[in-house]
């Protein structure tokens, strides 16, 4: 579910949570009454939300940079980059940095060695030697250093929640704290901002190697996942998995993860929300004191390998020891289009429930399918992107039965979508993401979100009434612009133990 789809609620945690505000039911006009919003001088953007009851506040740090930033030789820095930011600086994470420091500095020089040889002989003979050289100084290492300081430090101080993601289009750090523990974090996070080590970077690379056999590699659904977005985009950087492929994670090297932590995450691609009770104006001088120090650089080079038009469908088979599974994605533009908020209601006319036309029709009454989930907006939402479903078929239904009725189904949508329909569904958006946003995060996230991605807080108020305009016409439109056999992928994953293994 896209972060959009949450947002019409907004109207129902302002009455919620702010009583002096009651009588504003409109979500645009609570926000923009009360939300503060700053460009400090560096270039990094503030926003502040005063709210709640109680004296906590949730705080995001997030940087308009992702996966889609990479190119081949750097796929998967992103993700790797945020492991990083856990491993502390030069004050935090170690017991004395100017011993260590030696250490590291030869940590560095063996790594890139050893890297460096792999890639041009493999065999080496000097190879089995510096990896011992290597585990040497990293156990070496290990005697400075201090557990999880980040997670120590701020559980001490009544932190919650203490976590990082890593998407295609951003990358955000994530705390709730008492908010009288606010400069603890402002001085916390902006020393990591400035004085990073990559201390620990060969075993933590290992670690996402690791992480990648398990959720990708050993997994029937993270293969095709992997591999339709790669058939998907031909040419976008959009087709990178967020961690970084298989054959490149042993070989990225700390120096490319280092000019790209110099490269991207600077000032003007900063977003810091703070939301929940707070003084706003003290927020901000506390925010500026610290985070105003972090010096501005130049903006790095825009992505500008651009996806062509696709000019016929796309397939592929997978076969792996795995149930059969079923993706299909139809290419489409990225919010702020209009069309892309057309889609988004068209995944919930399709999928958003039991009571959705696919849900209904494949699931419930024939049986062909075990499951069905829509994704618009895959796998990013910065640039042009996929609707995609998502299809499980129910024994002894194959894949190739499921995406024929599939397809029967959204056909029927096109042409028989109904004004009553249509109204039920854009309700439906409204009301069933309430929970969601009842909270400091939740409403962090959110403003967070689109200005990250889109220089612009305020669609949070504005994606309300944007959806209500949606019509039937809108809907048969695009049916009949994006979701037709020329412009879609479909990828079909085999379970290659049936059969003897069929090919």
């Amino acid at each position: 579910m896209k972060k959009a789809m949450m947002v019409p609620a907004l109207v129902f945690i302002a009455l919620l949570a702010s009583p002096g505000d009651a009588a504003i039911r409109d979500a645009g006009v609570y926000l923009k009454k009360n939300v503060v919003a700053k460009k400090l001088k560096n270039g990094i953007t503030v926003i502040l939300l005063n709210r709640g009851f109680a004296p906590v506040c949730a705080f995001e740090i997030a940087f308009r940079v992702g996966s889609v930033d990479e190119n081949y030789r750097t796929a998967g820095a992103a993700h790797l980059l945020e492991h990083m930011l856990f491993k502390g600086t030069d004050t935090i994470g170690t017991t004395d940095y100017a011993k260590e420091r030696v250490i590291q500095s030869r940590i560095e020089a063996v790594g890139e060695t050893i890297d460096r040889l792999k890639l041009e002989s493999p065999k080496n003979a000097r190879l089995p030697e510096l990896e011992k050289e290597l585990a040497r100084l990293q156990e070496a290492q290990s005697k400075f250093l201090t557990a999880e300081p980040y997670d120590r430090i701020y559980s001490e101080i009544g932190g919650v929640g203490l976590n990082a993601s890593t998407s295609r289009d951003k990358t955000g750090y994530y705390i709730e704290l008492p908010a009288s523990q606010m400069e603890t974090w402002a001085k916390m996070e902006s020393e990591r901002l400035m004085n990073l080590v990559l201390r620990e970077y060969y075993l933590e690379r290992s670690n996402v190697l690791q992480e990648r056999l398990m959720h990708y590699d050993s997994l029937g659904t993270g293969l095709i996942y992997e591999r339709f977005m790669a058939e998907a985009f031909i040419a976008h950087p959009y087709r990178h998995p967020i961690i970084g492929w298989r054959s490149t994670i042993p070989f990225l090297s700390i120096e490319d993860v280092r000019a790209f932590y110099r490269e991207r995450y600077i000032p003007s691609r900063m977003t810091i929300t703070i939301v929940g009770m707070q003084d706003t104006a003290k927020t901000l001088a506390l925010v500026e004191k610290y985070f105003g120090r972090i010096e501005q650089r130049p903006e790095p080079p825009p992505v500008t390998a651009m996806e062509p038009p696709q000019m016929g469908e796309r397939r592929f088979i997978l076969d792996f020891e795995s149930n059969p599974y079923l993706v299909i994605g139809w290419h489409k533009p990225a919010f702020p289009a209009y069309d892309d908020l057309v889609c988004e209601v068209i995944s919930e006319l399709l999928t958003g429930g039991m009571s959705a036309r696919l849900n209904r029709a494949l699931v419930v009454e024939k049986k062909i399918a075990s499951s069905i989930s829509a994704w618009n907006g895959a796998p990013g939402a910065r640039y042009d992107n996929v609707f995609a479903l998502f299809a499980t078929p129910r024994p002894p239904h194959t894949a190739e039965e499921l995406e024929r009725a599939i397809y029967a189904e959204m056909d029927r949508l096109f042409a028989d979508v109904s004004e009553a329909e249509l109204v039920k569904v854009i309700n439906s958006i409204e009301s069933e993401t309430v929970f969601d946003l009842e909270t400091n995060k939740g409403l962090a996230r959110t403003l967070s979100y689109y200005q990250t991605l889109y220089g612009d807080w305020t669609y949070a108020a504005q994606y309300p009434e944007m959806t209500r305009r949606i019509t039937v016409q809108d809907i048969k439109k695009a049916g009949a612009r994006y979701f037709i056999p020329g412009n879609r992928t479909v990828g079909v994953l085999r379970d290659s133990r049936a059969a003897g293994g069929a090919r």
